[in-house]
């Protein structure tokens, strides 16, 4: 827990120190440079999220995701970044200065991750020089793209802080205040990224493993707390999606849709061919009119339960379709291409040695090598 060496820093620099120094150079590089660079001036471009997030700011109410025609109340977004988004633009308005402050909070969540990576690396007991070396890395190659419309670098931030701090807290657990606050912070980012659960079950017990029988004990009761404070924190999410649809589903409702429109005859491996095939027109409400008018008529739950069930009947229909999309879909995530070789050398370079490296750590230091691979395979595992 407390290994440190790599000269100790550097003669009079701490681990915090370290931390924000990285955390500044990482901003400004980012903010310079095209991939940081924002997209759009304004917040009236994107897809679902920022829908939400305006429909929220204008009328009052999480409403109307797709661009065809409005829908109605959905849940077909997480709410936690929707609502980040709508205080912003409340605040700052929808123009250039709303934009900015946005983009300039997704550039801090992006240093954030990359600023915390030697903290990290340190709690696991490998070094600070791992996390230095891991964070350069993101800064010279910069694999991240700063879009605005998206939660993945807010839902980034809060992983790699929820990894700092839920390792060794479930090493040595502390009162039940302690652990209701770190399930609240786990239900924040739930009610981000709902795939986020899969990692609260699977690092609160790697952090725990090394323990003595009295403190797994106490891990155990702590879990509890953390589950329960997490639940608490989606507790209103869950109200408000049972009033309003009078079903009961997990933070999101677009599962089905989302499936069918990967698995269809025009389907492609990644979304970006689906918009440049067409095939996103054809299968989503967001730009297809009278598929939106579906939604309206019949309620999301509805339209996508039908979904679920069209795209499960093509999945039985069309095994050898849906496992070659499958495979595809495997290797494109891996090694995705991110528009130029500058990007999908290194990256793919970068996931071939990741794989090599969690299988020598396994021998070395089986905690971190199981922390990593359980984030590596169970987290994207929906994708």
């Amino acid at each position: 827990m407390n290994r440190i060496p790599w000269k100790q820093i550097g003669r009079g620099l701490s681990l915090t120190h370290l931390t924000v120094l990285i955390f500044a150079a990482s901003s400004l590089i980012y903010a310079a440079s095209p991939q940081g660079r924002p997209a759009f001036f304004d917040l009236k471009h994107g897809a679902e999220v920022t829908r939400v997030a305006l429909n929220l700011v204008q009328e009052g109410s999480f409403a109307h995701p797709y661009y065809a025609l409005p829908t109605g109340p959905t849940a077909h977004t997480a709410p936690a970044y929707v609502l980040l988004f709508a205080l912003v633009a409340k605040l700052f308005g929808i123009g250039s200065t709303g934009a900015m402050v946005l983009w300039a909070l997704n550039i801090g969540f992006l240093a954030l991750q990359l600023a915390l990576l030697p903290m990290l690396s340190n709690r696991l007991g490998l070094g600070v020089a791992p996390g230095v070396i891991a964070a350069a890395f993101g800064v010279v190659v910069q694999p991240y793209r700063v879009l605005l419309e998206w939660e993945s670098l807010f839902t980034g931030a809060l992983l790699v802080v929820l990894c700092v701090v839920t390792l060794p807290y479930f090493k040595a657990p502390r009162d039940w205040r302690h652990s209701a606050l770190l399930g609240f912070l786990w239900g924040v980012a739930i009610l981000t990224n709902p795939e986020c659960v899969l990692l609260l079950f699977a690092w609160p017990h790697i952090a725990a493993m090394e323990n003595s029988p009295v403190q797994l004990a106490r891990a155990r009761r702590a879990m509890l707390v953390v589950v329960a404070g997490a639940a608490l924190a989606c507790l209103p999410w869950f109200i408000r999606n049972y009033g309003q649809f009078h079903s009961v589903f997990f933070i999101r409702d677009n599962f089905g849709l989302e499936l069918s429109t990967s698995n269809n005859p025009c389907a492609r491996p990644t979304m970006l061919e689906n918009f440049t095939m067409g095939c996103h027109d054809q299968t989503h409400p967001n730009a297809n009119p009278a598929i939106a008018a579906e939604v309206a008529d019949e309620g999301e739950i509805r339209f996508n339960h039908d979904r679920l069930r069209q795209a499960m009947a093509w999945i039985a229909s069309n095994p050898r379709a849906f496992a070659w999309l499958t495979w595809r879909r495997f290797l494109k995530f891996w090694f995705p291409y991110l528009n130029g070789l500058r990007y999908a050398i290194p990256t793919g370079i970068l996931t071939i040695l990741s794989f090599a490296g969690i299988a020598l750590l396994y021998r070395n230091n089986r905690r971190a090598a199981l922390l990593f691979s359980s984030t590596l395979f169970v987290y994207p595992l929906i994708h």
